[in-house]
């Protein structure tokens, strides 16, 4: 339709992406495809395509054990379609489109919810702005210590010594691509050169469950804000708490982070303000 908008959604892992997907998948002025994470740019970018093929196809046989919702339909059908468009290595922008946009011709927004385009660099940013006439970008931010810390525990769970050994990896550089998630600053430089200020929707994850972060953004994609299920919780991490001893040396190797985030913003979130005192 015409003056659609595509938006593309890149991150933060852990930052509520899913409950962000989940809330414009229902919206009425809205249509996105069942399989959430293309990987299609960073497929391209980084020569991962086969992998996430492979997560594809994996992901494809579970829904066909069980298509008894038409979600379930809707997903194997999209699967289906992605890994006869998107061979994992070869660049057809004008196919990846049609995909995203089949089904959702009439819909004010359409996109893709990827975050592991976050760390893309700019000359893939600067093709994916050029995609559409509209394109949008959201990019949502948590406390950069409480990021790698869901992150750590979805990985690894609620084993005490795996998750000391984890963020030990953060803290000598061995799990670098937990750390990148939270390089915040590095994405949001990229964007900037990237792409026009005003196309970027920032949002913190501390503060996105509330109808002014909703008004917030579906004032910035153009449609009309519609209920949301604040206490509805998606892929929650196990629980386990965070010895002060190493949250504190995770917040004294993220400062760079916090402090780019204020120089950007202006301020910091009371949220994270609050956590780092308490440290």
């Amino acid at each position: 339709m015409s003056g659609q908008t595509f938006i593309f959604c890149l991150g933060a892992t852990k930052a509520g992406t899913s409950w962000l997907f989940d809330y414009l998948s229902g919206h009425r002025e809205c249509h996105l495809p069942a399989m959430k994470e293309l990987h299609y740019f960073d497929a391209l970018e980084h020569g991962t395509g086969d992998y996430y093929r492979t997560q594809a196809q994996s992901r494809l046989e579970a829904a066909r054990k069980d298509p008894s919702t038409a979600w379930q339909k809707r997903l194997v059908a999209d699967l289906e379609r992605w890994l006869s468009v998107f061979d994992g290595k070869t660049r057809d922008d004008a196919a990846y489109l049609r995909y995203v946009q089949k089904g959702g011709e009439q819909a004010r927004v359409i996109g893709d919810f990827t975050p592991a385009y976050g760390l893309l660099k700019e000359k893939s940013l600067k093709t994916m702005a050029a995609l559409t006439d509209k394109v949008r970008f959201v990019y949502l931010m948590r406390d950069p210590v409480d990021r790698i810390w869901s992150n750590i525990r979805m990985m690894v769970g609620n084993d005490g010594s795996a998750l000391a050994a984890k963020v030990d990896g953060v803290l000598n550089g061995t799990a670098d691509n937990i750390l990148d998630r939270s390089n915040y600053r590095r994405t949001l430089n990229r964007l900037t050169r990237a792409i026009p200020r005003e196309a970027l929707h920032i949002e913190f994850y501390e503060r996105l469950f509330t109808p002014a972060a909703i008004e917030r953004l579906c004032a910035f994609l153009g449609i009309t804000p519609q209920p949301a299920s604040f206490d509805r919780v998606v892929h929650q991490s196990t629980k386990a708490d965070l010895p002060m001893g190493q949250r504190a040396q995770l917040q004294a190797a993220l400062k760079p982070q916090y402090n780019f985030v204020e120089s950007f913003l202006g301020e910091l979130p009371a949220e994270w303000t609050q956590k780092m005192v308490s440290a």
